[in-house]
């Protein structure tokens, strides 16, 4: 009974904390982004390539809200939803472009203000669609880089072409008249020998206008293969013909080349997250460590993978079964035992489909086949797991049942009740904290080493 009061106490006490925590989280950040606050307008783009949901909304290079949707209208163009900080204020006339920036070119919408003064626009107003726009702080740094080296040739042409008898040109003409007048005398003084070349030289021009008399038949000869190869390969004869005058070959060469598109464009689109996060483990006075990668090809899909260490995993039981024959009479001997694992390492993979602000999810959970079920909503969030439906031996299914409260977009802090129905253990109580790394600050440490440059080529 005393045991049972402690327990009480504690996951009172912790649910306390919990509570207390999302208090003066909501009244701290009030003004952020990631509590759900703020107001909505909208633009219509030509086009939305690279444009998905929480794709950020910067202005002057600072983000000030993110996309919240994106909808195909009037079957030729994207309309898009974003979702603004409540503390910015837009002026009126404030137009959306489309750009590009960082080592891998991620996309983001830039909103480039109204002139000042003036109503701010009303919340659900529809902004001004500005065109596609790159990177200009590249373009002007090439531009000072080029302007310098411009200069620089500038500088040095002015040296080398001089006035005084020091210059280089100077020195380079005078260097050519003297050589002429010593080409003029070595002419003079060996004339007998430059009319013996000149004459060589006539002699070798008559034979080398023998050779290609002689040689114009074959090379007629040649122009004529050329030409039927040539007409050939356009009426479609033989396979080469076959081969570039077929549509069908054009049709799969271009079925090939959009695959190709797709699927890189299927990967930019992909977004990943790597955490960690740790439990302790009231009743075992252990911590419970987790490392987990989540990928998300589309918004409302994902597959999730985590790497379990757990120091005080359930125990396994077997029961053995043994006869014992002693003056003719045999007994059957039933033992049950258990054995515990320390430091015992589970992998879990799992997929999941989110709908609305439920994710339903299913795979191996902690090495053992289990569904799961999760809620999230602003910086709250809670999770179910069922997994281990072996029932020998009086086993229950392992439930696991977590609460989270964003602290950051990268801290969070969590509790909640491990394995309720195990009759071998009490229920054990867990409190703990965790940090992820998500979206841009992944593909941040990607394009940082050679998977990077790779993706990139």
């Amino acid at each position: 009974m005393a045991g049972q009061r402690l327990e009480t106490k504690v996951g009172l006490f912790t649910l306390a904390v919990l509570v207390l925590i999302a208090v003066a989280t909501l009244k701290v950040g009030e003004q952020t982004t990631f509590l759900g606050g703020g107001y909505e307008v909208t633009v219509t783009l030509d086009t939305a390539i690279g444009i998905t949901k929480k794709t950020p909304v910067e202005i002057a290079g600072i983000q000030i809200g993110v996309v919240k949707s994106v909808e195909l209208v009037d079957s030729r163009r994207a309309h898009v939803v974003l979702q603004i900080d409540r503390g910015v204020r837009l002026p009126p006339g404030t137009s959306a472009m489309v750009r590009a920036k960082g080592f891998l070119g991620d996309t983001y919408i830039e909103l480039v203000p109204g002139p000042p003064g003036g109503t701010p626009i009303a919340p659900g107003s529809e902004l001004a669609y500005g065109g596609v726009g790159g990177d200009i702080n590249l373009l002007i740094t090439q531009f000072t880089d080029i302007a310098h080296d411009i200069k620089a040739v500038t500088s040095s042409l002015r040296e080398l072409v001089g006035t005084d008898e020091g210059s280089p040109v100077y020195r380079s003409v005078m260097n050519l008249d003297r050589f002429a007048e010593e080409l003029k005398t070595l002419i003079v003084r060996n004339e007998s020998n430059v009319n013996r070349i000149t004459d060589n030289l006539a002699e070798f021009t008559e034979n080398l206008r023998g050779v290609a008399a002689r040689g114009r038949e074959n090379v007629e000869e040649s122009l004529s293969r050329i030409a039927s190869i040539t007409r050939k390969v356009d009426e479609g004869q033989g396979t080469i013909g076959k081969l570039i005058n077929d549509p069908t070959t054009a049709e799969k060469v271009n079925q090939a080349a959009d695959s190709l598109s797709e699927t890189l464009g299927g990967f930019r689109r992909l977004e990943a997250e790597i955490g960690y996060h740790t439990e302790y483990l009231t009743a075992t006075k252990d911590f419970k460590h987790y490392v987990h990668l989540n990928l998300q090809p589309r918004p409302d899909e994902s597959f999730r993978f985590e790497f379990v260490e757990d120091r005080s995993p359930s125990p396994n039981r077997s029961t053995r079964t043994t006869t014992v024959t002693t003056g003719g009479a045999s007994t059957t001997v039933v033992a049950d035992t258990q054995t515990i694992e320390r430091n015992k390492f589970r992998v879990s993979a799992q997929i999941a489909k989110q709908l609305y602000d439920f994710t339903m999810r299913g795979g191996l959970i902690e090495s053992r086949g289990g569904v799961g079920l999760d809620f999230a909503r602003g910086p709250i969030g809670a999770q179910f797991s069922a997994f281990d439906f072996n029932t020998q031996q009086g086993n229950k299914p392992h439930l696991k049942l977590t609460g989270n409260l964003n602290l950051t977009k990268s801290l969070y802090l969590l509790g909640g009740a491990d394995d309720m129905l195990n009759p071998a253990q009490k229920t054990d109580w867990f409190i703990g904290a965790g940090v992820r790394i998500v979206d841009d600050d992944v593909k941040s440490l990607l394009s940082g080493g050679g998977l990077g440059s790779a993706l990139k080529q």
